[in-house]
């Protein structure tokens, strides 16, 4: 009975376009980061001179690279308006599937920091806007249960894309597993325009 009211609960629950966009291209983006984050230090440890302390150093450069663009990109979207953000978030998005396709050609050390380091710019630059554009959009009193229901579908698509991603490398071997990624994070990008498409629709006919 309880489990049952539960579901009910949430399937009466009528969420906004903003919030639905939100999910889907969350999913997508996290999805894609999974199909290669988990297995990332097998790929830098076949690369010549490669450790698995060289990919746990790229991965702090991406942290520092990240945490820098997002105080500069939070800042700057403080008092930005919503399609800005929609567009920011585009961008960083972009940059995130450019950096995987770096990562699909990479053969060097180098490389594999420079790439992480766009990595860190692009979600350096998208977290802030479209988390501040999830966050202003939720529906009221709805709160607690948007963010559950954005968590459980992030982490079971990073679940399922986990297990793919291994399958993928093992099978095709890591260029194709980073296009792949490159290729779905791209798709994230698709509501944000869908909703931007709408919104313009909206605002024409208001007029």
């Amino acid at each position: 009975m309880f489990r049952g009211s539960i579901f009910l609960r949430y399937s009466q629950i009528s969420i906004n376009p903003v919030v639905k966009t939100f999910m889907v291209a969350e999913m997508l983006l996290w999805s894609a980061w999974n199909f290669i984050t988990p297995i990332f230090a097998v790929f830098v440890t076949a690369i010549p001179n490669g450790t698995v302390e060289t990919a746990a150093s790229a991965f702090s450069t991406y942290l520092v690279v990240r945490v820098i663009f997002e105080l500069t990109s939070g800042k700057y979207l403080s008092k930005a308006s919503d399609v800005k953000k929609f567009w920011i978030t585009i961008i960083g998005m972009l940059i995130i599937s450019l950096s995987y396709v770096g990562f699909a050609i990479t053969s060097n050390i180098f490389s594999i920091f420079l790439f992480y380091a766009v990595l860190g710019i692009g979600l350096g630059i998208a977290s802030p806007a479209k988390n501040s554009l999830f966050s202003t959009h939720l529906d009221k009193s709805e709160e607690t249960i948007e963010w559950g229901i954005l968590d459980a579908t992030t982490f079971l698509s990073m679940a399922v894309s986990s297990v793919i991603g291994g399958f993928i490398a093992k099978n095709y071997g890591f260029p194709i597993l980073f296009l792949v990624a490159a290729t779905i994070n791209a798709f994230g990008i698709i509501p944000y325009f869908i909703y931007l498409k709408q919104l313009k629709k909206v605002s024409y006919t208001s007029h």
